[in-house]
């Protein structure tokens, strides 16, 4: 991990959405960061001691059982922020986060974002909202890997990761794809293989670039689409002003 000072955060949906005076308060706490495959932003059972705001990277949240196997409960790119207990609880959680697509991230002490949010301004509004989006997109992948299609919820993950990124190009294994369907890998493979064949996307060891978005919203199931306009009315859409 390197970093240096930023003094404005671009590319983040929730720090773009702070009003100047809010953002006065956080940004000299700010550090842009570059994040690599594997880096763990959480550890479980220990103190966050760092709060991110994803740009290009992609962080995985996971639950890891006594066996050592692991499941995804969810991602979080762009759109939201790494470190939600810190604000909510004690700072310390049972979920592992860990880096899946590397990328750059804001990075802020986790007591100056509780204080900005104890002060009960537009940030705090802001979150109370992307909380919210949080149980929407649980409750909906709950649903989705018990309905349906592994190629309809490949095509869905996909897109959210390309959101949740700003990039058509995804930087992804099959052991991770995996993980995230809850599949063999061999499963996955079957699946990364027939999108690519409608030419949805294009394939290559650990990395998998979206070749048709239109076609691939077509074939994701409508778990996507409901996510997606759920980030948009709570959130707005990238690049417009907030709606507090």
């Amino acid at each position: 991990m390197t970093a240096n000072k930023e003094s404005q955060p671009i590319g983040n949906r929730l720090l773009a959405r702070l009003p100047a005076e809010e953002f006065e308060l956080l940004g000299p706490h700010l550090e842009r960061v570059k994040l690599s495959h594997g880096d763990p932003l959480i550890k479980p059972g220990e103190p966050i001691r760092r709060v991110h705001f994803p740009v290009s990277c992609l962080g995985s949240l996971v639950a890891v059982m006594q066996d050592g196997s692991i499941v995804e409960a969810g991602s979080v790119g762009r759109e939201g922020m790494v470190g939600v207990p810190v604000v909510l609880a004690d700072g310390v959680t049972t979920m592992e986060t860990v880096v899946q697509i590397p990328g750059e991230s804001y990075a802020a002490p986790p007591q100056v974002v509780k204080e900005l949010f104890d002060r009960g301004g537009h940030f705090q509004k802001l979150l109370y909202k992307y909380f919210h989006t949080l149980f929407i997109v649980a409750s909906q992948t709950a649903a989705c890997n018990r309905l349906h299609r592994i190629e309809a919820r490949l095509c869905r993950w996909l897109l959210m990761s390309s959101d949740g990124v700003g990039s058509d190009d995804l930087r992804l294994t099959q052991e991770f794809l995996a993980i995230m369907l809850g599949v063999r890998r061999a499963g996955v493979s079957e699946a990364v293989g027939r999108v690519e064949e409608a030419g949805l996307i294009r394939h290559k060891r650990g990395h998998i670039e979206i070749a048709d978005r239109a076609g691939l919203e077509r074939a994701a199931c409508e778990c996507y689409h409901i996510v997606r306009n759920e980030y948009e009315r709570l959130l707005g859409r990238p690049g417009e002003a907030p709606r507090l």
